[in-house]
């Protein structure tokens, strides 16, 4: 039986948490699952609504389960949090208890539920047999803190290259997304939320380079968005990771995606370590609907409109006789411009 979470699933979820799979990499690697936090504290988030199910065995059919999505009210996307066990989604409670996550996120008003998972864990193959399609590609890299323990390790002063973002950069970035985005990844996923923490390079009034950031107790997201015309990304890079404060124990994180793959080669010159290979899948919850639509045609002041396909009117009494076959002709009025006669052949109308 699947219903959604309730009290009575306290000691449960307490009891799962441990062993689930999370399946959102920016939330796994600043801020962790925190699927009971989510769970308690949906209602009191008027923002981002949480939706936590469990799966309960019937009569010892199979194990209990939770899965967990999170969706933004404003987003057209839900994506796919938590799932444990961890290896439910090999079972048949696992597939229902995912299905029945998809159909929740849907009446929701979501379009699409993603979920990023490294593509050599057995949920890789179980989400593609869900109907989760691959749509995109990543790699997340790991730049650690540095090693005094203990101690903050001081921003610098920002450079020239870099500024903090403002409010009249939003249709730069928007801009500067469209041409970087495939067209496939902009159906799905919509232009990274400006949050006010976003770094923005500009050469001669133009903005070239975006970093999406986001900062949580276990670590920093960045995400990147460079364009191939930036000059000296080495350079550029390691001036960021030079401005940005990390403390103890919480490393920085970058994550690139497959349309900017050639950034890969910058990070390991960089220092930079890989941590994971990750698919980024989506399942679609609607399907474009196209049928024409009749409009009415409103006439010009003063212009009267007349039909212009012929109109026809079938004479109902019998016409002349034909001297040589001895039948009855149909004679047709035909509204054409001539305004002339024709004579119809018996047996059309």
């Amino acid at each position: 039986m699947i219903r959604p979470f309730d009290w009575r699933d306290l000691s449960l979820l307490h009891r799962l948490r441990a062993g689930g799979l999370c399946l959102d990499a920016q939330l796994a690697y600043t801020r962790g699952p925190n699927t009971l936090q989510h769970a308690v504290l949906d209602a009191l988030n008027p923002i981002q609504s949480a939706c936590t199910l469990v799966a309960r065995a019937q009569g010892g059919d199979g194990p209990d389960c939770i899965g967990q999505y999170l969706y933004r009210h404003q987003d057209s996307l839900a994506r796919l949090t938590f799932v444990s066990p961890a290896d439910t989604l090999n079972e048949w409670p696992g597939m229902q208890l995912l299905d029945a996550l998809t159909r929740a996120a849907g009446s929701q008003g979501a379009r699409h539920l993603v979920a990023e998972v490294d593509e050599h864990l057995p949920a890789f193959e179980a989400l593609r047999r869900a109907g989760f399609a691959v749509y995109a590609r990543q790699r997340i890299w790991r730049l650690d803190p540095p090693p005094e323990v203990g101690s903050l390790h001081a921003a610098s002063p920002a450079p020239a290259a870099w500024r903090h973002e403002g409010a009249g950069d939003e249709i730069a970035v928007a801009m500067l997304y469209a041409n970087l985005v495939p067209a496939l990844v902009q159906q799905v996923e919509p232009p990274p939320h400006r949050n006010g923490r976003g770094w923005v390079h500009g050469q001669q009034s133009e903005i070239l380079a975006y970093l999406s950031t986001d900062r949580g107790p276990l670590g920093t997201w960045v995400q990147p968005y460079l364009h191939p015309a930036v000059d000296s990304v080495d350079d550029l890079l390691q001036s960021f990771f030079s401005t940005i404060p990390r403390r103890p124990g919480r490393p920085v994180y970058i994550v690139v995606r497959s349309y900017q793959g050639w950034l890969n080669d910058i990070l390991e010159r960089l220092g930079l370590q890989p941590v994971c290979d990750q698919a980024v899948m989506v399942r679609r919850l609607v399907v474009p609907v196209r049928q024409p639509a009749v409009a009415a045609e409103r006439a010009p002041a003063g212009v009267t409109i007349k039909p212009t396909a012929p109109m026809a009117r079938i004479d109902l009494e019998p016409g002349p006789r034909d001297p040589a076959g001895g039948r009855d002709r149909a004679w047709t009025l035909c509204a054409q411009p001539d305004r002339r006669m024709r004579r119809t052949p018996p047996g059309i109308w």
